[in-house]
């Protein structure tokens, strides 16, 4: 499980991550000002530890518009009012949870895997069609025009999770907690190499855009 902590207040979170980290839930501090439209963060919810201001959500509703509307938006605070004045921000007044000020610390990660338990998950890929791309699960098998390569499980998961997400940054730490198990080590280059073997059988050469590395972000499917 990993969660994305979104906060003006950075240093006033490590309470919150040490308490999570306690349960075995990973988690990344942001501030509202540094998530952009298009980046899609490892997460399975989002948490708001503290208030935030009128100009933190100036920064912060275009990235919400574009996450997931079964993804839960858990609030340790108050819900501010200002995210109820629009209609078109209704759907994330229906995936959000105000949790109760009087749990402890220790006892809002337990309330958080519970919620992300609960919370539906994405019907699994049987087949997925992406311009000249043809990926099939039954198989692992993707076809590019003309040819077709039988993918590794972690070249396979890889390719998905992109093709889930078109035109989207996807982190690193996303790949890492959607490809390995979480108490598996894992060298620093071992997603580059995977990668690396990815555009290979896409036959896409480096110079190619189709698989795009965003330093110090992560990776885009440009479509």
């Amino acid at each position: 499980m990993h969660t994305l902590i979104i906060t003006p207040r950075l240093l006033h979170s490590s309470l919150l991550r040490g308490a999570l980290q306690r349960q075995n839930i990973k988690s990344l501090v942001c501030t509202p000002g540094s998530l952009v439209q298009d980046w899609c963060p490892s997460t399975d919810a989002l948490l708001f530890p503290h208030i935030l201001e009128p100009e933190d959500w100036k920064h912060l509703l275009p990235f919400l518009l574009n996450v997931s509307p079964k993804m839960p938006l858990i609030f340790l605070t108050k819900i501010d009012p200002f995210l109820f004045r629009e209609k078109k921000f209704h759907s994330l007044a229906r995936q959000s949870i105000l949790v109760d000020e009087t749990l402890t610390i220790d006892e809002i990660p337990l309330l958080v895997r519970d919620l992300i338990q609960k919370s539906p998950s994405p019907e699994p890929l049987k087949k997925l069609n992406m311009g000249t791309f043809t990926l099939e699960r039954d198989q692992r098998l993707v076809r590019a025009g003309d040819t077709e390569s039988i993918l590794t499980k972690k070249e396979f998961f890889l390719l998905e999770l992109l093709l889930r997400h078109p035109g989207r940054i996807i982190s690193r730490d996303l790949i890492m907690d959607s490809l390995w198990d979480k108490n598996t080590y894992v060298e620093p280059n071992t997603i580059d190499v995977t990668v690396s073997r990815l555009r290979k059988k896409l036959q896409v050469k480096k110079t190619d855009s189709l698989i795009r590395t965003i330093p110090s972000l992560g990776y885009q499917l440009c479509v």
